[in-house]
């Protein structure tokens, strides 16, 4: 398709899938534990806050943050192409809008999956099946398009060896090309606790993308920074603009600091839906706080935390990031990774791809890395490249 001279692969766009989906396929006894409580809208916001009920109780029992509802609801209406995916979202019509955007190929991320396992104090079998009732959707869903249309894995977070196991099914068996998990410590456990070793042994030997995608303001998971600004009135954009990064942040300190990534020089993880601008000051912080005080610890390091980001973890920028200029002038651009975060209603779809290539100080050479060449060896896709750079 080549927008402009430019091949697009969209690292996250979003599939918006049927509540009924779980109620249908959900095998016993799960299924008559579970409840998929619908938003009072019909579903036209995505973030109204679809919730499930496990055993009668609603998790969360807080809604989802009210100014993405309002969002939605002034949003997507005023964008015919929006309102159409989001009252009819069948494969034809996501095609539709990628052809519209110039999108070549698109990486789907759920929706409602992200949020529907993302609580504390969930049996990780329960957990395990919701996870695998979506990526058994996403892979029929992706098979109509083959050509256009990949998918993230999503692995439940309440159990390590259930993640890892689903993580090798999903890419062995269903094809996904990359696997990802929710944002936040459930249950407590860092990403660089003992817990989490069996999903990176896995993720090592797979060696394919895992994903940490932002959480979204989920109240009934204790790790959430939107905890400190519900009910304080005007604090939902507050909330909204650091929640991502912070989470990032936290995750990407564990994984570097607490020695994951030096164990295990396979892993690639992929910070989602949360800017690459601040990557710079915080990975010059890790170096120096790491410099400062690596004698008086326990863990130790081979190289400095940046270098790690640099060997093997990837970042996705949004369409109008801007300040990217000035990571890419510190640590280059071949970690950077695009998204249109399409189908959503903060998604600046149908200008996504045209904004970007409107960015000033950007390289046209580092353009065409972050819109196609990075994403293209990180989810396997050089044969693509080849067609594409032959085509």
């Amino acid at each position: 398709m080549a927008k402009n001279g430019f091949k697009v692969i969209d690292s996250e766009p979003h599939l918006l899938e049927p509540l009924e989906l779980w109620m249908e396929k959900l095998p016993e006894p799960f299924r008559s534990r579970t409840k998929i409580v619908r938003p009072e809208n019909g579903g036209i916001a995505e973030g109204s806050g679809a919730r499930i009920e496990i055993e009668g109780v609603v998790k969360p029992p807080i809604a989802s943050n009210p100014m993405v509802r309002q969002r939605s609801l002034r949003r997507i209406p005023a964008v015919p192409e929006l309102l159409k995916v989001t009252q009819n979202p069948e494969p034809d019509v996501f095609l539709e809008g990628f052809d519209i955007e110039g999108i070549d190929i698109g990486v789907f991320m759920p929706t409602a999956a992200m949020g529907i396992v993302r609580y504390d104090g969930l049996d990780p079998e329960h957990a395990l099946a919701l996870c695998q009732v979506y990526n058994d959707y996403a892979a029929e869903f992706v098979s109509h398009h083959p050509d256009r249309f990949k998918f993230w894995a999503w692995v439940p977070p309440q159990d390590a060896k259930l993640a890892a196991g689903e993580a090798k099914r999903a890419v062995e068996e269903l094809g996904a090309v990359a696997v990802t998990m929710t944002g936040g410590a459930v249950n407590g456990n860092l990403l660089c606790d003992e817990f989490f070793d069996p999903l990176w042994e896995e993720m090592n030997r797979l060696g394919t993308a895992f994903g940490m995608h932002g959480p979204p303001a989920n109240y009934n998971l204790k790790d959430n920074y939107n905890h400190r600004y519900f009910g304080h009135k005007g604090m939902g954009v507050v909330g909204n603009t650091m929640t991502g990064p912070v989470h990032a942040q936290a995750q990407l300190a564990e994984l570097i600091i607490g020695g994951v990534l030096e164990r295990f020089p396979n892993l690639k993880p992929a910070f989602l839906e949360v800017n690459a601008s601040w990557l710079p000051w915080f990975l010059w912080r890790l170096d120096d706080k790491w410099e400062t005080n690596a004698p008086d610890l326990e863990i130790k390091l081979s190289m400095l935390p940046s270098e790690y980001f640099k060997r093997q973890c990837y970042s996705v920028i949004e369409p109008e990031e801007s300040p990217i200029k000035y990571t890419i002038d510190y640590m280059g651009a071949d970690k950077l990774l695009f998204s249109t975060d399409y189908p959503h209603s903060d998604s600046i779809f149908p200008e996504a791809v045209n904004t970007f290539l409107a960015l000033e100080g950007v390289s046209d050479d580092n353009k065409r890395k972050i819109l196609w060449d990075n994403a293209a060896n990180l989810f396997g896709l050089e044969a693509l490249t080849e067609v594409a750079t032959s085509g």
